[in-house]
Formats: C-alpha cells, structure tokens, sequence
C-alpha cells in the first residue's frame, strides 16, 4: 500500500507529524495507548485479515470449481459484501441460507472465509449434480434444486433467469479482489475497529467524522507494517548485540 493512501486515512495525523514520521502517531498518542480494547481490537483483526482474493483461489483449488466462476457469484450475491443480508434471510458474501450454511460445516455465515468455502462446496455440489452444466448449477443456486428438477431446466422465474444471465456476464470480467481484506477484519473486527476510531476522534474534538470500512483497513495495514518493523528491529537488536553493535534500521 501507498504511504500517500496510508495518509489519506487521516490527514489530521500527517499535517501533525509529517509523512517521513506517520508512525509516531500511533506511538504518541495517548488515547491508543491508554485503551486495551482498541488495542485488542486490532490485534484481532491483525490475526485474521488475508485478501478476498486468496481465499477465492484456495476455495477454486479445493473444490475443484473454476475461479471466475467463484468471483462471480460473490459478485452477483453480494457485491463480495460479508456482512450483506438478503431480504429472505441469505447472509455473507456467498448469500448462504441459515440452514443451507449450517449443512455446508460454515460455522459463520459473515466470516468471510467460511462463506466463501461454504458457496465454493455447495455450487461443486450443484455442477457435479447437473453433470457441469453451469447454468443448470447456479439455476439452482438461485432457486433450489427442487425447481430445477420441477421444471427440468432453467425455471420460469424472472429473477433466477435474471441472476443466471448476471453470473455469466461476470464470469467475463477480470475481477480483482487482491484489495479487498477479509476475515474477522471485514466482519465484527471491522466495525469494532470503525466505532474505537469514531469514539477516539470524539475524545480528541474531532466530532462529526465518519470512518468507513476502507478507513479501517488503511489502519490495519500501517499497524501490520508498523508491527512487523518493530519484530525486525528486536530480532535485528538481538544478533547485534551478541556481536556488540546495535543499530536501528529506520
């Protein structure tokens, strides 16, 4: 990630301490350091955070079912949203019913991850049913397998007709979710870590700010790479001061 879109998630904290030193912000602040909750909050999204894209690939990978395929459905269900709930109940990026999910091992619908897998599993399961015919195997998707069989093809339905023809344009597309932070990061993490920065803008007068998903995910990332610098110092510390010499590496 760009230092300048690091920046953009407050240019409060760059016009204060300038782009060379953003990271002394963190340190520095008093209203991170005295709250162990935001601090928790963000060790767990740490933890969980991965791209959408890699698990996509695995998901295609395991179950045997084409990567385009895959990225086109979380498209057309969800907009690869985890936390999207349908009007009838469907929930996470691969819209799973409650029971549905349940019957797929996916232990949390708005995990990302799990839901992936979860769709990837169940549509494997529609196409080896359908023998591979794609649009028999989202016909089902959309409408269940009993209206498939019922109607010994696509059913009369203008909203699976609809969804079909939607998958099938997307599977054309070059969708490119390696931006997009999944796991605990895109669910509750997230909108913990959204409300400890509204609540911490509010304490230091700066009311009235609205932080977005995107916001939060800027954050993470500069205190993945901040974390990560700070292990390569203390290692770096450790062998040289065996050898008797210590110097930092910023």
């Amino acid at each position: 990630m760009e230092l300048n879109q690091i920046v953009g998630l407050n240019p409060y904290l760059h016009s204060i301490y300038g782009q060379s030193d953003i990271h002394t912000a963190y340190e520095n602040n008093s209203a991170l350091s005295a709250g162990d909750s935001f601090r928790d909050t963000f060790r767990n999204a740490l933890r969980t955070t991965e791209s959408m894209e890699s698990i996509f690939a695995e998901a295609s990978e395991r179950y045997g079912v084409a990567l385009n395929l895959l990225k086109a459905i979380g498209k057309a269900e969800s907009g690869f949203n985890p936390q999207a709930v349908s009007s009838a109940g469907a929930q996470g990026v691969m819209q799973l019913m409650p029971a549905t999910a349940r019957s797929l091992g996916v232990e949390d619908s708005f995990d990302a991850r799990s839901n992936i897998m979860g769709g990837a599993k169940y549509i494997a399961g529609l196409l080896e049913r359908y023998q591979g015919n794609t649009v028999l195997a989202l016909s089902a998707y959309n409408a269940g397998s009993g209206n498939v069989d019922k109607y010994g093809g696509v059913p009369p339905f203008k909203e699976t007709q609809n969804y079909v023809q939607k998958v099938l344009s997307y599977m054309g597309e070059d969708i490119d979710l390696n931006g997009v932070l999944t796991g605990g990061a895109a669910g509750s993490t997230y909108q913990s870590a959204i409300q400890n920065l509204s609540s911490l803008a509010s304490e230091t007068g700066m009311k009235g700010l609205a932080f977005s998903q995107e916001n939060a995910q800027y954050l993470i990332e500069l205190m993945r790479l901040r974390m990560e610098n700070m292990l390569r110092t203390d290692l770096l510390s450790g062998d040289e001061e065996e050898s008797g010499t210590v110097q930092s590496v910023f």
